[in-house]
């Protein structure tokens, strides 16, 4: 139960079984990408900064924020960042308490109108088994938006990404190896990696999966979530979107 905008919300994940997010996102995601490192995530604020995808003040949320890494170099370049997701451990290895909260995205814990600019980055979207839990998420970030913020959305291309799909990988790292294992539902638009994480002798698996959404798809669900103007670019640097050749959309919708 969590207070949005004076209001008391009750909401549960609504799924028999335990969703997957509820598994992948421990201390372990911290090594399979650790590639994903705090000196990339400030190099990709400062784009996002130049760019105008962030303003340059105000108040900021950070949505799926995890470990807190562009959470914290948005603080650093002064901007009020707060941030919101799900894993308690991710959230505890980031030392954010203070700063980031643990709720779910489809229930904000925020007030109406807070927030001059909200954040999805690196694929925070499209989580849930049902589109429309999806678009709770969009409806969310509009809500705690002020009239005239936005919102960044980083997601997959769908085209250029499955022309390239590599259905299985193996990495070797520090005496662990890590599989991953790829494959693409076309009737329900769901990208699964099955990952199997083995080291001194233990093995743990897990998955991870997100909806892709073609761009005329997600315009529109974003439309539909109350967004207005939208601009599109292939990454957070604002470089020129290729509809083709883009592995990537950045969204940035107005509210």
């Amino acid at each position: 139960m969590v207070r949005a905008g004076g209001r008391r919300r009750d909401y549960t994940l609504g799924m028999n079984a335990r969703p997957w997010f509820a598994d992948a996102f421990d201390a372990r995601y911290l090594d399979v990408y650790a590639h994903r490192s705090a000196e990339q995530a400030q190099a990709q604020v400062k784009g996002m900064l130049a760019c105008g995808l962030l303003p340059r003040a105000g108040r900021v949320l950070d949505i799926g924020c995890g470990a807190g890494r562009h959470l914290r170099a948005m603080r650093r370049a002064g901007l009020d960042a707060r941030g919101l997701d799900y894993s308690a451990d991710l959230l505890r290895a980031g030392g954010l308490c203070g700063v980031a909260v643990r709720a779910d995205m489809r229930a904000i814990p925020f007030a109406d109108g807070l927030f001059d600019r909200a954040c999805s980055l690196f694929t925070s979207f499209g989580y849930f088994d049902d589109p429309e839990q999806d678009l709770r998420v969009l409806r969310e970030a509009a809500r705690v938006l002020k009239p005239g913020g936005a919102l960044v959305l980083d997601h997959i291309n769908p085209g250029p990404t499955l022309a390239e799909l590599v259905p299985q990988s193996v990495d070797e790292r520090d005496g662990a190896r890590l599989t991953q294992r790829r494959t693409w539902d076309a009737a329900a638009r769901v990208l699964t990696k099955e990952l199997q994480w083995s080291q001194g002798g233990s093995t743990r698996r897990w998955q991870e999966r997100v909806r892709l959404y073609e761009p005329a798809e997600l315009d529109a669900l974003l439309r539909h979530a109350g967004f207005g103007a939208l601009a599109r670019y292939a990454d957070l640097d604002g470089s020129r979107w290729q509809p083709a050749a883009s592995p990537r959309q950045v969204v940035l919708a107005a509210r």
